[in-house]
């Protein structure tokens, strides 16, 4: 549909094109049936439009070019939100006329059928609701629109948030004075039936001069049932098939296609969807009317259905409640807790002993002492003879006269036949004998706590609590082990 938009006779349309003067042509935004929609710029107020004109093919069709002009009057009277405001109308160099209007940001609500599938009830009938107070609009200036489809509803994105806007007003009729009489008569021919035939009714099929508002009020249930159902009303291969269904089938009903559908909402789709125009809404004020007076009662039975509800505070138990088992503390807590005591120990020992607690520095002081007495045999076998006198108890004190059996020594006399006699002599280093007692000593250290009390205080004790250390201490083994 774009293409002959930009052949040599339009190229004042081309992109970059000014038309009027003050509008810039910037791309193509869609096409309808009887016309082509541009997206422009007000040069003067620097503001996007949307430029609409009759298609190239058309231009020369004066019942064509009458449509575009009654649809830019007839929106140009109506000041709702719901309807796509007017701007300004004007002809081309060649004479085809062209419609400027707000350009809007969006979806039509084909478009979101077609990406989302089926509406919530909630929001099927907002849309319908604002789709109301357009027309309560237009109907009451006597246009009625006889084209309402998901294609002519646009969901507009606006500061405000979401607004339906009613689009193309194209093929609408005058059924009242409004609008100069004598030209309204080209829009409608006898005998001739305008519209979208799965939502048109069934008076508007047959093309009765007798039509008014109610013609859309058909269109807007039959609309209202795609959004719940995804499936219009009637159906067919055919127009033919379709418009016999139309003017003879009953409207299928709601709880045909889902079970859970309402049956009060069920009840207000079907006396849209009524063939006689005189059984249905008789105005949109009263569909309107009835679809609030449907949300109200389904927000009281919800409010109510809450509130019937027991709350916890209210529930008896019927079975004896058992002790809850204490929640074990998560692996992943103790390893941070032991990773954090490793790092507090890690501190104070590299923090040097002023600042380490007391146990600590003790420990590696000790630690390295003994290291110095393993390393000396002069200082263990001191240690060893202090020990022996601090540490033995007094009853084994008569156990020293058992030495004498060390005089078994002059044993090795009784080698007669050793020629090596002279080392007898060496007998005199008998008197080391004494250190027979070490094992006894050694027996009795070992069972004493004294050693263990010398280590230091096993408990820990804040610095300025401590008492003041020696002046002169040695830090030799030989002082801390008494040597």
């Amino acid at each position: 549909m774009s293409a002959p938009l930009f052949t040599s006779d339009n190229a004042q349309l081309a992109p970059g094109a000014i038309v009027g003067g003050k509008y810039r042509i910037d791309g193509f935004l869609g096409a309808g049936g009887m016309g082509v929609v541009l997206s422009a710029t007000h040069l003067e107020l620097d503001a996007p439009v949307a430029i609409k004109i009759v298609r190239d093919d058309l231009v020369k069709d004066e019942q064509i070019v009458s449509r575009l002009l009654f649809e830019a009057r007839a929106a140009a009277r109506m000041r709702s939100v719901h309807i796509v405001r007017v701007l300004d109308v004007a002809r081309l160099d060649s004479g085809a006329p062209y419609i400027v209007m707000e350009q809007l940001q969006g979806w039509d609500l084909e478009t979101v059928l077609a990406e989302r599938g089926v509406l919530s009830v909630r929001e099927a009938i907002r849309h319908i609701l604002q789709a109301c107070e357009g027309l309560a609009e237009a109907h009451g200036l006597g246009i009625v629109h006889r084209d309402l489809k998901p294609e002519n509803l646009f969901l507009a994105t606006t500061p405000e948030g979401v607004v339906l806007k009613i689009l193309d007003f194209g093929i609408s009729k005058d059924i009242g004075p409004a609008i100069a009489p004598a030209r309204c008569s080209t829009l409608t021919k006898e005998g001739s039936a305008v519209g979208s035939p799965y939502y048109m009714s069934p008076e508007q099929m047959r093309a009765s001069p007798t039509l008014d508002a109610r013609a859309d009020i058909w269109s807007l249930g039959a609309i209202l049932f795609e959004l719940l159902t995804g499936k219009c009303p009637f159906e067919a291969d055919t127009p033919a098939q379709l418009c016999t269904k139309v003017m003879v089938d009953d409207a299928p009903s709601l709880r045909s296609f889902s079970s859970r559908a309402p049956a009060e909402l069920d009840a207000i789709v079907g006396r849209c969807l009524q063939k006689e125009p005189s059984a249905r809404f008789q105005t949109v004020t009263d569909l309107a009317d009835a679809l609030r007076d449907f949300v109200a009662e389904a927000e009281r039975a919800t409010a109510a259905h809450a509130a019937a509800e027991p709350t916890p505070t209210n529930f008896t138990p019927t079975e004896p409640t058992r002790a809850v088992a204490p929640r074990k503390l998560p692996r992943s807590w103790l390893l941070v807790g032991s990773l954090l005591v490793s790092a507090c120990l890690g501190y104070w020992h590299f923090r040097g002993s002023i600042d380490a607690p007391e146990w600590l520095a003790g420990q590696r002081a000790n630690a390295a002492a003994l290291s110095t007495v393993a390393r000396s045999p002069q200082l263990q076998a001191r240690a060893v003879a202090s020990a022996s006198v601090v540490v033995a108890p007094p009853a084994s004190a008569p156990s020293a006269p058992s030495a004498p059996s060390a005089p078994s020594a002059p044993s090795a006399p009784s080698a007669p036949s050793a020629p090596s006699a002279p080392s007898a002599p060496s007998a005199p280093s008998a008197p080391t004998a004494p250190t027979a007692p070490t094992a006894q000593t050694t027996a009795s250290r070992s069972v004493s706590p004294t050693p263990r009390a010398a280590v230091g205080p096993r408990f820990y004790i804040p610095p300025h609590q401590r008492a003041p250390a020696p002046t002169e201490t040695p830090d030799s083994p030989e002082a801390r082990y008494g040597l």
